[in-house]
C-alpha cells in the first residue's frame, strides 16, 4: 500500500472513529434511557392511554432519579409499564400484596422509595417504586462513572492503534529507504552484476519500493548499456586491425625496400587504396551508427504520404536487381492518401539495409520480393529473399550490435546493418520481424500502425 494512502487512512480513521463511537454511546444511552423503556412499556402494555403531556411528567419524574437506580413503573395497582429491576423482567402484570412482600423480603439490602406523580389528564394512577444498595462501604459509582470509564477505554486503545500504526509506517519507510540507500551505494561503486537487493520482511509495496524497482531497472539498462559499448569497442578494435595491418605491412615492405620494381609498387599501393578506402567506409558506418544511437539528432517525425517513398525504393530495387541478375518482384499496394509520421531519409536506409542483405545472401537468378499492403489499421512492408537462410537458432541474435551469422562471416561487414534498421524501427515505433529457414530464403516484415 502507497504511503500516501496509509496516511489517508490514518486521518480518515482519526476523524471517523471519535465521530462513530460518539453516535454509538448516544444511541445505546438512548436505547437503555428509561424514559424510552417507559415509552416502549406504554405502548405495549397499558390499557389506559396517556396523554403527552401526562407522558412528559412522567418522564421528568424518572430523571430525577439516579442512573443507578433499579425501578418498577405500575400503573393502577397491577399493570407493568417498566421493570429495571432482574426479579420482575418480563412480566405484564403484577399482584400487589406480593410486591410489598418482596420489599420487606429484601429491605434489608436495598432502600425502596415510593412515588406518585399526578396525572393532569389521565385517570391512570401512576406509581413509581425505586430502589438502591444499602451497602454503605460499597464505593457508590458516581453518575458519569460508566461514561467516564467507556471514554478511558476507548481513548486509550485510539491511542494505542494510532501509536501502532505510526511505528509500523516508520518502520516501513526505514526500511525503504536503507534499502534504497544501499540499492544507490552499489550502483554509484559500479556493482552492475548482481541484481539490487529487497528486504525480505517488506511485505508491502509503497512508493519508495517502486522506486526500487525501477531503480533495478535502471540497473539493467547500464549493465546492458556497458556490454553494449564493450561489445562497440572490441568490434571496432578487431573489424579495424585487420586493413590497418594490411597497410601497415605494405608501407613497411616498401620503406624497407623489398619492392623495388614499379609494377609491385603500384600493386601495393592500390592494395593499400582498397584498404584505405575500406577502412574510410568502416569509420563513416561507425560514425553515422553512434548518431543514430543518439538522441541529439533526432528530430521531430513528419506526417507525410509513404506511397512515393516505397514506390521510390521498389524502383531502385528493380535496377539493382538488374546489376546483380536477381529476380526482383515488387508490389506496391498502397493508398496515396495513407500518411504516416516518418523520417523518409532513415526510413529509405532502413530497406537498403535490408535489400542489401538480400543481395547479399543470394545468388545470380534466385529471387528477391518487395511488398507493401495495406489493412485498415495498418501497413506492412515484407523484402524477402530464397538465399541461403539464417540458422534457427541465430534468428534471434541477428538485430545485436556486431553479431554476424555463422553464413554471413566470410562476406565482408562489421554487423552493424541489421542493428541500425532496428534502431531505425523502434525509433519510428514500428515492429519488425524475421522469418528464415536455412537454404530456403529470409523474410523480413516491417508493420507501421497507422495510428502512430
Amino acid at each position: 500500500m502507497k504511503i500516501k494512502t496509509q496516511f489517508r487512512l490514518f486521518i480518515a480513521c482519526i476523524i471517523a472513529a471519535p465521530l462513530i463511537f460518539a453516535a454509538a454511546l448516544i444511541t445505546r444511552e438512548q436505547f437503555r434511557a428509561p424514559e424510552r423503556m417507559l415509552m416502549n412499556g406504554i405502548r405495549q402494555g397499558s390499557s389506559k392511554p396517556i396523554s403527552k403531556r401526562d407522558l412528559k411528567t412522567l418522564k421528568d419524574a424518572i430523571r430525577n432519579y439516579p442512573p443507578e437506580a433499579e425501578m418498577l413503573v405500575i400503573a393502577d395497582h397491577s399493570e407493568l409499564l417498566v421493570s429495571t429491576i432482574e426479579e420482575f423482567k418480563g412480566k405484564r402484570t403484577i399482584d400487589t400484596p406480593s410486591l410489598f412482600f418482596f420489599i420487606r423480603q429484601t429491605s434489608d439490602r436495598y432502600f425502596y422509595q415510593i412515588d406518585s406523580p399526578h396525572l393532569v389528564d389521565s385517570s391512570a394512577e401512576i406509581i413509581i417504586i425505586t430502589r438502591m444498595e444499602r451497602d454503605r462501604d460499597r464505593r457508590r459509582k458516581p453518575p458519569h462513572h460508566n461514561l467516564l470509564g467507556t471514554l478511558a477505554v476507548f481513548t486509550a486503545l485510539f491511542e494505542l492503534t494510532c501509536i501502532f500504526f505510526i511505528i509500523y509506517v516508520s518502520m516501513t519507510i526505514s526500511r525503504s529507504i536503507t534499502m534504497l540507500e544501499k540499492n544507490t551505494e552499489r550502483i554509484a561503486a559500479g556493482e552492475l552484476d548482481k541484481p539490487l537487493e529487497k528486504p525480505r520482511d517488506l511485505r508491502t509495496t509503497n512508493e519508495i519500493t517502486n522506486l526500487a524497482d525501477n531503480l533495478e531497472k535502471m540497473r539493467v539498462a547500464l549493465k546492458e548499456e556497458t556490454e553494449r559499448r564493450t561489445r562497440f569497442i572490441m568490434g571496432i578494435s578487431h573489424d579495424l586491425r585487420t586493413p590497418v595491418a594490411v597497410i601497415k605491412g605494405y608501407t613497411e615492405a616498401m620503406n624497407d625496400g623489398m619492392m623495388t620494381e614499379a609494377e609491385e609498387q603500384k600493386k601495393a599501393l592500390e592494395i593499400i587504396g582498397g584498404k584505405t578506402s575500406q577502412l574510410e567506409t568502416m569509420i563513416n558506418t561507425l560514425i553515422n551508427f553512434v548518431k543514430l544511437d543518439s538522441t541529439s539528432w533526432r528530430e521531430k517525425l513528419k506526417k507525410q504520404p509513404i506511397r512515393p517513398d516505397l514506390e521510390t525504393f521498389a524502383k531502385s530495387c528493380k535496377n539493382t536487381g538488374d546489376v546483380f541478375k536477381r529476380d526482383v518482384v515488387t508490389e506496391v499496394s498502397v493508398s496515396e492518401e495513407t500518411e504516416v509520421s516518418f523520417d523518409s531519409q532513415l526510413f529509405q536506409r532502413a530497406l537498403e539495409n535490408i535489400f542489401s542483405n538480400a543481395i547479399r545472401y543470394t545468388k545470380d537468378g534466385d529471387r528477391i520480393t518487395f511488398c507493401a499492403k495495406e489493412t485498415e489499421n495498418e501497413i506492412s512492408i515484407t523484402i524477402a529473399d530464397t538465399g541461403i537462410g539464417i540458422d534457427e537458432g541465430e534468428v534471434a541474435h541477428i538485430f545485436d550490435l556486431f553479431y554476424r551469422a555463422t553464413n554471413s562471416r566470410r562476406e565482408e561487414g562489421m554487423g552493424i546493418g541489421l542493428s541500425v534498421v532496428k534502431n531505425i524501427i523502434d525509433t519510428h515505433g514500428w515492429n519488425i520481424s524475421v522469418d528464415s529457414k536455412k537454404g530456403e530464403g529470409t523474410a523480413f516484415t516491417i508493420v507501421i500502425p497507422k495510428t502512430v
